[in-house]
């Protein structure tokens, strides 16, 4: 049965709505869509917040006028920048020697118990395993069968409530039911990264137009999160302000960019018109000069994490990605990123029929991960997070 959902994800400069169906082999018929810029958010916070309702009520009304429909429920995407990633293994043991639904349950439980969830103040979006083993055998995902002690990686990822709070409000306002919350880092990581991949362990790195994300993916799960508060828009900021020409100059300036130019590229020029619509031409030498140190304080930044932080959870063979914006459209962006942090870099791009660009790699993650929870609902594994809720209910009331 064909089935129509609506999707809505606030990214760093835009707010894009989806309408989505599944159709046949395509489960992501793109029906409609609507991208309205806005100014984001910043530490935990909308940056214009008297706008929001406005820019949200836009998004959604052009969205329904390309897909003829009116919406009336909708999924919301909760922003990397609104969310927390808790991971931990965990141990449960089988009685009657046999690991079932019943016994992945109780080890998603264990690890949720274990990191003490159920007081931290947040919503929980997500429990999703990493890798299982059964009497200490090898990692899979998929644990049935015979044996006496199951073991687990699980990863919750959390909302924060203020998020949760502000677009109910907004919805509420423009007569909008929320079905549910859902994160695109998530659905953005298990659309773009192939399976194999992923029980490699992958980066996938998102750099959006005021930070970049990193989420290290292992199975069905994020197990590592982190938000850099530096994206593409802080190279096209340095671009205007040394080059005093406008924002919209200055990010044509930085589209049309060539990390590794050719012998044709290095002599070319960038022109653009400014205010008054003045011609204005600037050699390659003098942009280069900004936008490579511009970008090259964001590549320090995911050197660092990467380094610090993220290295443990890597092998040689785990692939990265990037995906976003912000500096996925720049040509030359991707071996730009590979030397600088010295291993390959591939491009993420979920190949759709609309949409077909990294800009819409976590929209379309999220309807896509909409679509995987309806499907848990319905043949009976899901809702998951149902499950969770109980067990804190059950905690709260010892």
């Amino acid at each position: 049965m064909k089935r129509q959902i609506t999707a809505v994800e606030f990214g760093t400069s835009k707010i894009v709505t989806v309408i989505a169906q599944n159709s046949g082999l395509d489960r992501l018929e793109i029906v409609g869509a609507g991208t309205v810029p806005y100014d984001g958010y910043s530490d935990g916070d909308w940056n214009t917040p008297r706008q929001m309702v406005q820019r949200l009520r836009d998004s959604i009304a052009a969205a329904e006028l390309e897909a003829g429909t009116k919406v009336r429920e909708v999924y919301v995407g909760v922003p990397g920048e609104f969310i927390h990633v808790r991971a931990c293994e965990a141990e449960v043991e089988s009685p009657d020697g046999m690991i079932d639904d019943s016994t992945i349950d109780a080890v998603h439980d264990a690890a949720a118990e274990q990191l003490r969830l159920a007081s931290s103040g947040c919503m929980v979006l997500h429990r999703s395993p990493a890798w299982f083993t059964v009497d200490g055998g090898k990692m899979t995902m998929s644990p049935t069968g015979r044996g006496s002690r199951l073991r687990a990686m699980i990863s919750f990822i959390v909302a924060e409530p203020m998020f949760i709070e502000d677009v109910s409000e907004m919805l509420r306002v423009l007569n909008i039911t929320i079905l549910g919350f859902l994160s695109p880092s998530l659905g953005a990581s298990l659309l773009l990264l192939p399976v194999d991949d992923r029980d490699r362990t992958s980066l996938l790195i998102d750099c959006g137009y005021l930070n970049t994300e990193l989420s290290v993916v292992k199975g069905d799960a994020i197990v590592y999160h982190a938000m850099l508060p530096r994206g593409g828009g802080h190279i096209t900021a340095d671009l205007a302000t040394e080059l005093r020409i406008p924002m919209r100059a200055a990010e044509q300036i930085k589209r049309g960019y060539v990390f590794s130019p050719d012998e044709f590229d290095r002599d070319s020029f960038s022109e653009v018109l400014d205010e008054a619509g003045r011609r204005m031409t600037f050699p390659r030498e003098v942009v280069e000069e900004i936008v490579e140190r511009s970008a090259g304080e964001l590549m320090e930044m995911i050197e660092l994490t990467i380094n610090n932080d993220v290295a443990g959870y890597l092998t040689a063979r785990s692939p990265i990605y990037m995906t976003g914006g912000g500096l996925a459209l720049m040509r030359g962006a991707r071996e730009y990123m590979s030397a600088r942090i010295g291993r390959p870099v591939k491009i993420a791009v979920e190949k759709t029929s609309k949409m077909n660009s990294p800009i819409y790699g976590s929209a379309l993650g999220l309807a896509d991960l909409v679509f995987d929870s309806i499907e848990q609902h319905e043949d009976g594994s899901g809702p998951v997070m149902s499950k969770v809720r109980n067990l804190f209910r059950r905690r709260n009331a010892e």
